[in-house]
């Protein structure tokens, strides 16, 4: 670029000449700058359009299908006791409902919590704090026979025994301002129902501390459930096997078949992990040897290469007290160290090149090469570490590895001595796992007559709903649901009160519903259609490009406000990609359908648009209803539609799914991708202006390239014109100083 001298000598403005000579270059340039810009509106315009004209497309999809048109409602008499929705396969008619019970869920609500010393009690409260100074364990049992063991010791928070409730799946908690605990079930319905039961006295006595022991749980017999008298029932003494009733040796009997299954599937888990790990070993050790040849470390060595990498901490006396002290090991000494020797022979020649420094070349010579040696043994001291942390971190893997697989070993022959394989696969109990079973099985026996023979000791404070199914009478059929919702014939009922005398329910076809649903189309389509009409009918905005910074300056706020938006209304005006789409959607409405032998169209239901004369501008495509209560246009005119819907409603449902899959075709057909012009779902070509965008681009940057080159050819020429000029003044200067010298 040439050096740009401005009129020093000849007193010209030559900035101002030089803009003025290069304005019609740099006008061009502005030209492309606006037209990129009216370009980029217009693609924001169409992105805009296009997202509306999918959102329309897509709604279509409910339209076209018959089953939306086959809209029922039932009404009930009692809706605070009986609510119902109806699809398509409700029958019309009158039906009778009573509500016998609700589907609730299990809820136990604690006594009140206080300390044996009377103080307030937190979720790090322990069970020996509430009086229990014992240890014993306890079942969670639910309604479909499933039991979870809980184990619980005086050392145990309040918030520990919360956590375990909560692993043997039921929603519990602990609320401190009340000092209550709160246990319920996580669904409705009787199946879901809990109980908690003491396994043995000393389980009683955990409840009761926690205050979850309920009265009603002790007393309730065999055949309302009751645990503690059905476990009682079991067997006349616990102490003589002779005495187990068959149920009880039935239940014994599940229990150690579903157990033995139990180990077989976790052994069976265990020796899958075990392979893994054995395989992810042989990686580790290939991979070793592979980036590590020359190692002579081995599993042997990883404790040693883990201490001289990360040190290891020892008991030293400091000061009359034994402490844990940390001790660095070789290898993180030596990075340590020589990374402070770095740091400090980086000092002392910062110290010798700083100004009013004495030293000598020869000195600060000396310095640097400290540095460099310092520097050197630094790296080395690095690498050693970063070499000794990589073998040791295939060695640690290895040994981690190792040390789960004999873990899982140790757990896999623990479980073979509970179960036995056949030579068909059978899975069975060990003589050892029967006595596991029948010992813990008759102690629960045990407790059980125990407890109901203390039961007047026990101090229950807890208060139990029980989980009950939702019962309803149906036309004179009893159902009942785990919920207290009921899907029969085509309805979904839902219970929320009971009843004292029958509610009725009265199904008939949703005339209002199918109405509002082909109301909502046309409601969309007028908006599209009428906004689509506006835009290519546009008034022309010649004259009106996008403003410049400069331009801007000029005008106000609600200036250039209007002013955009004369530019941005006129886009589309006379697009035609846009007339093309709403030219379809507007032959798509006006066809003739079809149906049942005879050709059916839109005017035939009632729906028209308002003609020429009465519609308003850019609205004489528009779709209105006659009848509609919402439209002041056609309010007045006699409903027709709606009393096709009542009366006919097959014709209904056969012209309008026919008329929206002919529109969802026609814009389908109208957004199918073109290679180089549009991508697919799109109602424009998309692809064609972001290319003429990117041409704008580079046309203006050969345009600036163009100002940029003129201007400097002008600035070079000035800059000679300016040289000149000094020149001949210097020279007017000598000979004025020589005439002038003698005087």
């Amino acid at each position: 670029m040439a050096i740009r001298i401005t009129g020093m000598y000849s007193g010209l403005d030559t900035e101002s000449i030089i803009d003025q000579l290069a304005s019609a270059q740099s006008y061009k340039k502005t030209k492309l700058v606006k037209e990129q810009k009216k370009l980029s509106w217009k693609q924001d315009a169409w992105k805009s359009l296009n997202t509306k004209l999918y959102s329309f497309y897509q709604k279509l999809d409910d339209l076209r299908l018959q089953s939306s048109y086959m809209k029922k409602k039932t009404i009930s008499s009692n809706p605070n006791a009986v609510s119902v929705v109806s699809n398509g396969n409700a029958v019309d008619g009158i039906q009778s409902i009573s509500v016998t019970d609700l589907a609730r869920s299990g809820y136990l609500t604690g006594g009140e919590l206080k300390t044996t010393s009377g103080g307030k009690v937190t979720g790090s409260t322990t069970l020996e704090q509430l009086g229990f100074a014992d240890s014993g364990s306890i079942s969670v049992n639910t309604g479909n026979g499933s039991s979870v063991k809980i184990d619980v010791s005086k050392d145990m928070t309040v918030d520990q025994f919360v956590n375990q409730l909560k692993n043997a799946g039921l929603n519990a908690s602990f609320d401190a301002n009340y000092g209550r605990m709160y246990v319920s079930s996580k669904e409705t319905g009787e199946l879901a129902n809990f109980t908690l039961s003491g396994d043995n006295e000393a389980g009683m006595n955990a409840l009761a501390a926690l205050g979850l022991l309920t009265k009603d749980e002790i007393d309730k017999g065999v055949e309302e459930g009751g645990v503690y008298h059905t476990w009682a029932g079991y067997m006349s003494d616990p102490t003589d096997p002779s005495t187990r009733t068959q149920p009880y040796k039935d239940l014994i009997d599940a229990e150690i078949a579903k157990r033995a299954a139990a180990y077989k599937a976790e052994n069976d888990k265990l020796n899958e992990t075990n392979e893994a790990l054995k395989k992810k070993n042989d990686e580790a050790q290939a991979a070793y040897e592979k980036d590590y040849p020359d190692a002579t470390e081995t599993l042997a060595d990883v404790d040693k290469l883990r201490k001289s990498l990360y040190g290891y901490d020892e008991d030293q006396t400091v000061d009359g007290e034994t402490k844990k002290v940390h001790v660095e090991g070789d290898l993180e000494k030596k990075v340590n160290d020589t990374k402070k020797e770095l740091e400090e022979a980086q000092k002392q020649l910062k110290a010798l090149k700083a100004n009013g420094s004495t030293a000598t070349a020869d000195d600060v010579a000396k310095a640097e090469k400290t540095v460099a040696e310092k520097s050197q043994a630094a790296t080395e001291a690095k690498n050693e570490f970063n070499t000794a942390k990589g073998k040791y971190s295939y060695l640690n893997s290895i040994e981690e590895n190792n040390k789960k697989i004999k873990e899982n070993e140790g757990k896999i022959t623990a479980n073979e001595s509970k179960f036995n394989v056949d030579g068909d696969g059978k899975v069975t109990g060990t003589a050892a796992l029967r006595t596991d079973v029948e010992t813990e099985f008759d102690a629960k026996v045990a407790g059980a007559k125990q407890i109901i023979a203390n039961k007047d000791t026990y101090k229950a404070t807890g208060k139990k709903i029980d989980g009950t199914d939702a019962v309803i009478v149906l036309n004179g059929v009893e159902y009942t649901s785990k919920s207290s919702s009921f899907e029969i014939n085509g309805m979904t009922i839902t219970a929320l009160d009971k009843t004292d005398s029958p509610v009725t329910l009265s199904t008939t076809t949703d005339t209002d519903g199918i109405y509002d649903m082909i109301k909502g189309l046309f409601t969309e389509y007028n908006k599209l259609i009428n906004e689509m009409d506006a835009m290519y009918n546009a008034d022309a905005a010649k004259g009106y490009d996008p403003l410049t910074s400069e331009e801007k300056e000029a005008l106000s706020d609600d200036e250039i406000e209007e002013w955009e938006k004369k530019v941005k209304d006129s886009l589309l005006r006379r697009d035609a990609s846009l007339n093309s789409v709403a030219s379809a959607m507007k032959d798509v409405m006006l066809q003739g359908i079809e149906v049942g032998g005879k050709t059916l169209y839109l005017s035939d239901f009632g729906i028209n648009t308002l003609g020429y004369f009465k519609a308003a501008d850019n609205e004489k495509n528009a779709y209105h209803i006659d009848g509609d209560a919402d439209d002041t246009s056609s309010s007045g005119n006699k409903d027709i539609l709606k009393s096709l819907i009542a009366s006919d409603p097959d014709t209904v449902m056969n012209f309008f799914t026919k008329l929206s899959n002919n529109m969802h075709d026609k814009l389908q057909e109208k957004m199918a991708a073109v290679k180089d012009t549009s991508s697919a779902l799109t109602f424009y070509n998309d692809k064609l202006l972001k290319k003429e965008y990117d041409e704008y681009t580079d046309k203006i940057k050969k345009q600036e390239d163009k100002v940029n080159a003129l201007m400097d050819k002008w600035y070079a020429k000035f800059s000679a014109m300016e040289t000149a000029m000094a020149k001949l003044q210097s020279k007017n200067n000598a000979i004025a100083g020589m005439l002038g010298g003698g005087s």
